[in-house]
């Protein structure tokens, strides 16, 4: 299987499903579930990405790719292989089955939705479909690794920061934000037997103390965090980033 996926070629955002708002290039604003337009420094932490090789696990649409190309980075993305699939909740199969069935219907049209956005920016970006528990070696080295908003979608979220810190030497993490956990070094299970509407597809409500305590233990001996708020289908959803690095 080749390292990086050859672009599709999307010339209509027929079919397609945009995860976050953005302007797209000679077709103009599409409106997606996260609107993180205000703020982007913020959501970034602040950080330089001029001529700095980024990687990136779970792009979605991609707003958070083009951004960091615009200030100047090279990015190599890492999305879900067709074989991997989704981390859900083991919920019994009455529950898991039709989430199963609305996850396998919405991928394609945010893979095309993205490789629209891909071409219209013409973006220079690179997908890699893998497992983010299991990053080849080939992808070689980076100067930065992006989380953003998808450490609380997965079963094992420390697993995939301490994977990406094989690869780079300064980390962005970016999580929801919940008061009463932050000054705590812990993480919160979503899933129960009474919110199975939508748990599958969530784990954990993740502390900003709990980041930050794990890249020290990674070798990161600088941290940093900004708070900052985004809209997700027009409701205020606060966020925590933090940057670590080894310098």
């Amino acid at each position: 299987m080749e390292l990086y996926a050859e672009p599709q070629v999307v010339t209509s955002a027929d079919g397609c499903y945009f995860y976050h708002t953005m302007d797209i290039p000679g077709h103009g604003l599409v409106t997606g579930d996260w609107d993180l337009r205000a703020g982007v420094d913020d959501y970034l932490g602040h950080e330089d990405f001029q001529g700095k090789r980024v990687l990136e696990i779970g792009p979605a649409s991609g707003f958070i790719t083009f951004e960091m190309e615009r200030r100047g980075a090279d990015v190599v993305s890492v999305e879900l292989s067709p074989d991997v699939g989704w981390d859900l909740a083991p919920y019994p199969p009455d529950i898991l089955v039709p989430y199963r069935k609305q996850v396998s219907e919405t991928q394609p049209p945010l893979k095309r939705g993205y490789w629209f956005a891909h071409r219209a920016h013409k973006s220079r970006a690179k997908v890699h479909y893998g497992n983010a528990y299991s990053l080849p070696g080939e992808l070689g080295k980076f100067d930065i690794a992006v989380m953003s908003d998808v450490l609380l979608h997965t079963r094992a979220p420390l697993q995939i920061i301490e994977e990406c810190a094989k690869f780079a030497d300064t980390l962005i993490v970016v999580d929801l934000r919940y008061d009463d956990l932050e000054n705590m070094p812990v993480m919160r299970l979503i899933p129960s037997r009474d919110n199975s509407d939508w748990a599958p597809g969530a784990w954990w409500n993740l502390s900003s103390k709990l980041i930050e305590q794990w890249m020290g233990v990674l070798g990161y001996a600088q941290t940093r965090k900004v708070y900052h708020e985004h809209l997700f289908k027009g409701h205020p959803g606060p966020h925590f980033t933090v940057v670590g690095s080894r310098k």
